[in-house]
């Protein structure tokens, strides 16, 4: 009897969940996709830092949601997430045609080694299970999870291909590669602001970028920087006083194409193939 209440109760806090999730969803002016590990954190401190400089909101602030908006109703209402389907990857799409929606993406084999070291250090019990990902994900040897159907190099590759398709039905919508952000991040950032309608000088997108720099975040992360707690080790660790292995932190590398430091090259070849069999080409990662 114990066992069935907590299944229930378990049942009606993920629907809470999905329902909360939802609304905030539809009152967004601009959904960023991504699939966990992809850049999403260091994209929203840098829209942060440019509305920082632009309105005059904390620096120490993360947008999500409406929180700037309410303080500057000109600040659109962000949401970031993983997907928003509900169930994730089987649901209905919940995205009006009047938002804004953007889908970051890196290369499969990058987000699986960041992905791996994501579930073995920092992810909780609940994320797990919000994700369907089984305890015991975390300890898998890392080539065995990059090539897990349900938490790999797969895994990214699914969600892609379903994003792919999405995009193309959306009005307004917008692609962008962590690998062209890394490489051309003024550009890259400007490009999104004006997706947004929105107009920046040069100086003040260098700015942001400068801010939320790889080694300026770090910095931030391990001082505490952010009010939002969303930077910065897990609490067990924090707890513990284990605050100095870089694996717990979220910023980590932040590396284009390190992945294959980590796999032999009979390995490396088994994920090469994968992608090159499965991802749908335009996302220019098959070569």
């Amino acid at each position: 009897m114990i066992a069935l209440f907590e299944r229930l109760e378990a049942w009606r806090q993920e629907r809470r969940w999905r329902a909360k999730r939802a609304r905030m969803f539809a009152s967004a002016d601009l959904l960023v996709v991504s699939h966990t590990k992809s850049g999403r954190t260091w994209l929203r401190v840098m829209l942060s830092h440019l509305w920082h400089l632009e309105h005059g909101v904390s620096a120490n602030e993360l947008v999500r949601g409406d929180n700037f908006k309410r303080l500057v109703p000109a600040i659109p209402a962000v949401h970031f997430a993983r997907d928003t389907r509900f169930p994730p990857e089987t649901g209905a799409l919940v995205v009006g045609p009047q938002q804004h929606l953007l889908v970051l993406v890196r290369d499969p084999r990058d987000v699986a080694v960041s992905f791996w070291l994501h579930v073995r250090y920092r992810a909780s019990e609940a994320e797990l299970a919000r994700k369907g990902i089984p305890p015991a994900a975390r300890n898998l040897e890392l080539f065995a999870f990059a090539t897990d159907p349900r938490l790999g190099v797969p895994r990214v590759i699914g969600f892609y291909n379903r994003w792919w398709r999405d995009l193309a039905a959306h009005p307004r919508s917008a692609r962008v590669r962590y690998e062209d952000l890394r490489a051309n991040t003024a550009t890259e950032l400007e490009r999104i602001t004006r997706f947004l309608g929105e107009r920046h000088p040069s100086e003040r997108i260098a700015a942001a970028v400068a801010f939320a720099s790889f080694e300026s975040l770090k910095e931030k992360e391990r001082q505490g920087f952010f009010a939002s707690g969303r930077l910065g080790p897990p609490e067990a660790a924090a707890a513990a006083g284990a605050v100095e292995d870089p694996a717990l932190y979220k910023v980590r590398e932040g590396s284009v194409g390190g992945w294959r430091r980590h796999f032999t090259a009979a390995q490396a070849a088994v994920l090469d193939a994968l992608v090159r069999d499965g991802l749908e080409p335009g996302w220019g990662y098959r070569g």
